[in-house]
């Protein structure tokens, strides 16, 4: 229920009473509030010139409390300056969310703030959990914007003191702390004694988090680090005592060397690693896990899964991702959805030793400034063979502006005929272009994939496209790269086109003409 709900509502019971007394009361309308920009703080006796009233209807109390307790928390401050009912409900609201969208800072949401907006910013907050009686706080997010310091990272702790209560499920904790400025040490005992068995999400950001929960967190099903500095002994703890535990989320969390997901986890199930810089392993002995990303350029990483039945989804996002595949454990063996993302492709695609029965889905996104200009995409043929129950290949290829380009004879192109892809339906390649070695792909796809329905070449690398829609626009396309793209539609029309079975739909798609236009 929002805002305008709630003053339809108000007026409704005002409108009752009245038919009932023959007399109207006044009152003010909580719609007049709503076109404040900003949180208002509340007073005893006035807020913004405005007097408070006392306003009484049929609905208990109680049920006013609930209703305030499920608008946003902007709503319920400005319902707060209409009578001591909400404001009665507004220092006991649930739902605390404290960030430059909720707070209206306009110098925030311009990111153009001072120093003396982020002290504003900060003292309203101070404001509000000051006021508040802590009672009955389930959800508690701030983005904490300074000053970093010891004194004032005494303020954020007494903010938590406030806002921590056993009642709380959700925690999120943001801290836009520069570099080089003094790390705030998260109070680890604050859940483990006050929250240890409501706490159920806990969000991190930019802090350190070095103390042990003792005795652990039980109702805790979702756990996101970012930035935070904790070794992967502590990190371990915490989950082997964390038994309901569902997701785990790292990212740049640098002082994990090992990650080690425990066996008595058992509903744990979706696993996401970024860019932790110094991690070298990770195990995983949980044995209810269905989908794990994995991003780490530059590194290689070992991965132990054990024998992970379950896992269904895998992410990864690598240097030489294909050329080192071998890395996927091989105990994956009911794996449906696997998506690569490789930066720097030195070697052609590697014939691979495992096969991976159950995958139906796969995604292969080539990019980054340090990809080979010479790469042999006609050798992704024979790492296809790992996949005999592919259904969806997808093939991103960032824009290159050097490349060996397809001459005029078609008679030099390469085949590879005793590769057949017998259950592949659907094929698109983004980034299609009329090199030599792309193009015998394209070809070979539609010559050995009978149960083949779609084949689509995009000739460009955007991201997204209007199709279409006018309220919309294309992502940005350097001339070069348009001219380019119309290079490649020739070249479909000369190579791919007179291939194309009778049962196979082939799209082409072209830079936008409304969008894209010379």
């Amino acid at each position: 229920m929002g805002l305008l709900a709630l003053n339809w509502f108000m007026s409704m019971q005002r409108g009752q009473k009245r038919n009932r007394r023959g007399h109207s009361q006044p009152n003010q309308s909580i719609g007049s509030l709503a076109k404040r920009d900003g949180l208002p703080r509340q007073q005893d006796d006035n807020s913004y010139g405005c007097k408070r009233i006392r306003y009484s209807s049929d609905l208990p109390e109680d049920i006013w409390h609930h209703i305030l307790s499920i608008v946003p928390m902007k709503d319920a401050a400005r319902a707060a300056c209409v009578c001591h009912a909400f404001l009665r409900s507004w220092r006991c609201h649930p739902n605390l969310t404290f960030t430059k969208k909720t707070m209206c800072l306009k110098e925030l949401r311009k990111g153009t703030a001072g120093l003396n907006d982020i002290k504003e910013y900060a003292a309203n907050i101070d404001h509000v959990l000051t006021k508040h009686s802590g009672v009955g706080v389930k959800i508690f997010k701030i983005d904490y914007r300074g000053p970093y310091d010891d004194k004032t990272y005494n303020r954020l702790n007494n903010w938590l003191q406030i806002a921590v209560t056993p009642w709380i499920e959700e925690l999120d904790l943001n801290i836009q702390r520069p570099r080089k400025t003094v790390n705030f040490n998260f109070p680890c005992a604050l859940l483990s004694e006050r929250c240890r068995d409501s706490i159920r999400r806990l969000h991190l950001a930019n802090c350190n988090l070095h103390s042990a929960f003792e005795p652990g967190l039980t109702s805790l099903t979702v756990l996101r680090l970012y930035n935070v500095h904790i070794t992967g002994d502590e990190l371990g703890c915490l989950l082997s005592d964390s038994l309901a535990l569902e997701e785990l989320m790292l990212i740049y969390c640098n002082d994990i060397r090992r990650l080690e997901i425990p066996c008595v986890l058992q509903r744990f199930r979706n696993l996401l690693v970024v860019e932790c810089l110094s991690l070298r392993v990770i195990e995983n002995k949980a044995p209810n896990i269905s989908r794990f990303d994995f991003s780490l350029i530059g590194k290689q990483v070992q991965l132990l899964f054990g024998e992970s039945l379950q896992v269904k989804m895998l992410s990864l996002a690598h240097s030489s991702a294909i050329s080192s595949f071998d890395m996927i454990p091989s105990s994956l063996p009911y794996l449906e959805n696997l998506s690569i993302h490789s930066g720097s492709e030195m070697a052609n695609a590697p014939i691979v030793s495992s096969r991976f029965l159950h995958l139906k889905f796969l995604r292969v996104c080539f990019s980054g400034c340090n990809f080979h200009q010479d790469y042999d995409y006609l050798s992704l043929v024979s790492f296809l063979d790992a996949f005999p129950s592919l259904e969806t290949f997808v093939l991103f290829v960032s824009q290159q502006s050097k490349y060996d380009s397809i001459d005029e004879h078609t008679s030099s192109l390469r085949k590879i005929p005793e590769h057949c892809h017998g259950k592949l339906k659907r094929v698109k390649i983004t980034g299609f272009s009329p090199r030599k070695s792309m193009v015998e792909l394209a070809c070979h796809i539609l010559e050995n994939t009978p149960s083949l329905e779609c084949l689509t070449l995009d000739t460009t690398s955007v991201s997204y496209r209007c199709f279409g829609d006018i309220s919309r626009i294309c992502a940005p396309l350097i001339p070069a790269c348009i001219r380019e793209a119309r290079k490649t539609v020739l070249a479909v029309k000369t190579y791919i086109a007179g291939k194309v079975p009778s049962t196979v739909k082939l799209n082409v798609l072209e830079p936008c003409s409304r969008c894209h236009a010379l």
